[in-house]
C-alpha cells in the first residue's frame, strides 16, 4: 500500500510540475526537477518519457543569484566541468545580442562514470534584472570508443540559434 501512495505521489507531482515547459527541437521539455540553492537556482527540463536516471537530451536553466556580470560565473563553472572535458570547448560569442554580456560554450564532456558523453552548448547571459542566467542543452551519447559526431554537427547550428530565442526570466521571477 505504502508503495503504490509513493508512486500516486511521484506521478502527481511531476504531472503538477509538468505545467513549466520550453519548446525546443520540435519537442516539449518540462520541468521535472527544481533545486533552489544559496546561490543558485537550477531547474532540469526533460522530454516526456524522459527520467533523470536515463535521458536522451536534456534543458537546464540557472540564475546565479546575486551575480551581475559573466567573469563572476564562468570561471567556477569552467573548472566544475574542466575534468569532464573530452575534447578542448569552443568559446563563442554573439556580436548581435540585446544582452548587455552573452557568451556560448559547446563542449564534449565525459560523464565521471564514463557511461556517456555528453554535448552541451550552455548560453550564459546577463538577463534584464542584471543577473547572471544560463540555459543548456545536453545532447547524451553512449560511451563508444570511436564517437559518431554526424548528428551533432548536422544539429549544433541550429540548437545553438534556438538557445538563443529562449527566456528564461519567467522561471526565476517570485
Amino acid at each position: 500500500m505504502k508503495q503504490i501512495l509513493l508512486v500516486t505521489a511521484l506521478l502527481i507531482s511531476q504531472a503538477v510540475m509538468a505545467g513549466e515547459c520550453i519548446t525546443f527541437d520540435e519537442r516539449d521539455y518540462c520541468e521535472i526537477w527544481n533545486n533552489k540553492a544559496e546561490d543558485m537556482h537550477t531547474i532540469e527540463l526533460l522530454s516526456k518519457g524522459q527520467s533523470l536516471e536515463s535521458w536522451s537530451s536534456m534543458i537546464t536553466i540557472r540564475n546565479y543569484d546575486g551575480k551581475s556580470a559573466l567573469k563572476e560565473v564562468l570561471p567556477g563553472y569552467v573548472k566544475g566541468v574542466q575534468p569532464m572535458f573530452a575534447l578542448e570547448p569552443d568559446f563563442l560569442v554573439n556580436e548581435n545580442s540585446s544582452n548587455t554580456e552573452e557568451v556560448y560554450l559547446r563542449m564534449l564532456l565525459l560523464a565521471p562514470d564514463k557511461s556517456h558523453y555528453e554535448y552541451v552548448i550552455n548560453r550564459f547571459y546577463r538577463g534584464d534584472d542584471n543577473s547572471v542566467k544560463s540555459i543548456f542543452y545536453s545532447h547524451r551519447i553512449p560511451f563508444a570508443k570511436e564517437i559518431n559526431y554526424e548528428e551533432i554537427m548536422k544539429n549544433r547550428d541550429g540548437w545553438l540559434e534556438q538557445l538563443q530565442h529562449q527566456s528564461v526570466e519567467a522561471y526565476f521571477s517570485e
